[in-house]
């Protein structure tokens, strides 16, 4: 019986879905089309929408962040000042922490740009995200004096931006369905989403019993959690082959790969000029990136 190669590549992909060293190369490969995509966004140039800049921007993070893991998924050698060692451990607790940053990047493209709200609603999005930034940058250096100096006047055309800003969302309808709590946090030291990390992977197109429980694991090595230090706890656990640490990384390279391809797909969709670049992957690659981009949101 033949099949088309659509259904060859999910099968092929869930046979090596448990193998290490043959995920890592379908990330690089994913990686480079992906490379290919944001370098789109600079080469055509187009008429970008308010903050749509900002597309470009997280992509690469998502991009960069996906070549860190793969770089600490080969292992790292560590040796004492007097005795050298063959060793090779494994990071699984950045590269968690990284895989948690990926899917924090993308909730960000999606809240902000990859949505169907109208213009206004999206930009109101954009303004207190924007507001948000700026004040925590005054908050820093005003509290710490850190440079001070150097930066004063761009500090005070941003203090600007911010009263800007502010009036410009004070005239949006959607300004009057913040809770008196939003507006506190709005004024106090920024509202950068109107609803928690949990709640906005929930409410977004990422399958929500596919992410959250790795979310809410990463997010535990993100602050050092007990649960993240039983993990950890063991050398044949931090040991790069150990079959635990296999287990791990094989669950965090498979949330990575399905972020990086449901990233694809929004560039794709949202760009004409990115859909012709996908359109001319070959027909492997396109099989693999909309395969986890389906497995990932369906």
């Amino acid at each position: 019986m033949e099949i088309d190669l659509k259904t060859f590549t999910a099968l092929k992909e869930l046979h090596l879905i448990n193998s290490v060293p043959a995920t890592f190369e379908s990330l690089e490969l994913i990686s480079k089309a992906n490379t290919e995509l944001i370098q789109s966004i600079y080469d055509s140039k187009p008429n970008l929408g308010e903050g749509e800049v900002f597309i470009e921007t997280l992509s690469f993070k998502i991009l960069l962040t996906t070549k860190s893991i793969i770089e600490l998924g080969k292992g790292t050698k560590v040796s004492a000042l007097t005795k050298d060692s063959n060793v090779k451990l494994l990071d699984f607790s950045s590269i968690n922490i990284l895989a948690r940053s990926i899917i924090e990047a993308f909730l960000t493209l999606e809240y902000l740009f990859f949505n169907d709200l109208s213009i206004e609603e999206r930009n109101f999005r954009f303004y207190i995200w924007q507001i948000s930034g700026y004040k925590a940058r005054q908050s820093f250096f005003n509290e710490r004096g850190i440079m001070k100096e150097n930066i004063n006047e761009k500090l005070n055309s941003e203090l600007e931006e911010i009263k800007r800003l502010k009036t410009i969302i004070e005239q949006s309808p959607y300004y009057e369905n913040l809770g008196k709590q939003s507006l506190w946090k709005l004024d106090t030291f920024g509202l950068p989403r109107l609803v928690s990390w949990i709640k906005l992977l929930k409410q977004s197109i990422l399958k929500t019993s596919m992410f959250e429980l790795s979310y809410k694991l990463y997010s535990n090595y993100a602050h050092s959690e007990f649960i993240s230090l039983i993990q950890m706890n063991g050398a044949e656990t931090m040991n790069k082959g150990s079959k635990e640490n296999d287990l791990s990384l094989l669950n965090s390279l498979r949330v990575v790969k399905m972020i990086n391809c449901i990233a694809i797909v929004g560039l794709k969709n949202k760009f004409d000029f990115a859909s012709k670049v996908f359109e001319q992957y070959d027909e492997e690659t396109k099989s693999i990136i909309l395969f986890w981009n389906k497995f990932g949101t369906e």
